[in-house]
């Protein structure tokens, strides 16, 4: 899979930094495995004693139910490896999805608020929701990420670094976009 926050980096810009999920995102999926083990253990058991006047029935519905959770892992498996995060030297990217994809970024200089949104287990396992508003109605969201403190703390600090650096510089910023420009002729 193609990696979306590299292939559109702008000139003289880097990724600084990529939060990680947290392995409770993948509870979903362990517990479709669990769900779906089960059920396919009972379409054997059903198949192998066909003992009830309600075997058909009953097998019907498991090989249903058992496809159903097949797909549903298999999703949640490929949403949750779609998941790319990135803060870079100018902007926020989130980006969702593997055939439809859906992108939020959100410019560094432009972020006003960066909070945490834990739940307690998310306290207790150490994972949460960093929420980066921007002026307007300009929201990015990084969803169930490992150490969301500590990485809150980083990515304040990668801010204010580049927001000071590109007040301080304006003219390199302004040069860049001539640049581009130029390269497209």
């Amino acid at each position: 899979m193609e990696n979306y926050v590299k292939n559109t980096l702008q000139i003289h810009e880097e990724i600084l930094f990529e939060p990680k999920l947290h392995w409770a995102v993948y509870f979903d999926i362990y517990f479709s495995a669990a769900f779906f083990y089960v059920i396919f253990c009972q379409c054997i058991n059903a198949y192998i004693s066909k003992a009830s006047v309600f075997v058909g029935f009953f097998e019907n519905s498991l090989k249903v139910i058992a496809v159903l959770f097949a797909l549903r892992l298999i999703y949640q498996f490929v949403r949750n490896y779609s998941i790319q995060m990135a803060v870079t030297n100018y902007r926020v990217v989130y980006k969702i999805g593997l055939f439809n994809i859906q992108t939020d970024e959100l410019a560094n200089d432009r972020i006003e608020s960066v909070s945490v949104r834990q739940s307690i287990l998310g306290r207790l396992l150490n994972y949460g929701d960093i929420h980066f508003s921007g002026t307007g109605t300009a929201k990015v969201i990084f969803k169930k990420i490992y150490a969301p403190w500590w990485i809150k703390s980083q990515i304040e600090d990668i801010i204010s670094q580049t927001v000071v650096h590109r007040r301080e510089n304006p003219y390199i910023y302004r040069q860049d976009l001539y640049l581009r420009h130029d390269d497209e002729r």
